[in-house]
């Protein structure tokens, strides 16, 4: 009997899966108007002046159009959040792994997920072929602002994710691109107005004003990269929040 308890014991240890070995998570600062995400592939994750929606994004792999529900202070209440570990053996699926977790026990969040048919854009090879190579940098860097996108050392998922927040609809990759690239686009005008990662719409960034030079994002994706999107509908996983509660103070 007690040699079968341990056997039970492991294997609850084994599905629970790791956690952070420290986690602060914290109001921001109102005035503070920074806003940085760092997630190496390494057990650590920080954020500042991010709303709970972008950990949940990188947490579960899904577009801002894919999470479904939630109140409305998740998407507009600031957080800072600083988890690691003390080791640095971790592959990007654990510390993707070890940041729900952190959203489950930190701010209490129960998702499901289910399929749902939507309006898409699906982003293909235009013709002539794409218009970047791939990098050649070191790290990893994405900078977002109002009506612009610039992603270094990232993938064409990455990207996507990027391009959904200002087209407001799930972006689907057909491109069939599995490098990574350096990736950089300028619009003038998008279905989401000042479309960009959550976290910096309605921020203090300074950005010059549209003046069509660029185009819409439609224009501009195919110009200045060689993809182009195009309408469709399609079935696509979304996150369901059934519930999630501001966090406890550390």
């Amino acid at each position: 009997m007690f040699r079968t308890l341990i056997v039970v014991c492991i294997a609850c240890v084994h599905l629970q899966g790791r956690s952070f070995d420290v986690a602060s998570v914290r109001p921001h600062d109102p005035a503070n108007k920074t806003f940085v995400v760092h997630m190496p592939a390494a057990g650590h994750f920080t954020a500042e002046g991010a709303p709970v929606n972008l950990p949940v994004m990188l947490a579960y792999g899904v577009q801002e159009s894919q999470i479904v529900g939630g109140p409305g202070w998740f998407v507009i209440e600031k957080w800072d959040i600083d988890a690691k570990c003390d080791d640095e053996r971790h592959s990007a699926e654990e510390t993707k792994r070890m940041l729900q977790r952190l959203l489950e026990e930190r701010f209490s969040l129960k998702i499901h997920r289910e399929a749902q048919q939507r309006p898409v854009y699906i982003i293909r090879v235009a013709k002539g072929g794409p218009k970047f190579k791939p990098s050649e940098k070191n790290a990893t860097n994405i900078r977002s602002g109002a009506r612009s996108i610039s992603l270094e050392r990232g993938s064409i998922a990455g990207m996507t994710g990027l391009l959904a927040t200002a087209v407001g609809r799930p972006v689907v990759d057909h491109t069939e691109l599995t490098g990574l690239y350096d990736l950089s686009v300028i619009w003038d005008d998008a279905p989401v107005r000042d479309g960009g990662v959550p976290g910096t719409k309605g921020s203090d960034t300074q950005e010059s004003p549209a003046n069509d030079e660029h185009g819409s994002i439609f224009t501009a994706v195919q110009e200045q990269l060689g993809l182009r999107l195009e309408p469709a509908r399609e079935a696509v996983e979304v996150v369901v929040v059934d519930g999630v509660q501001r966090p406890s103070a550390n």
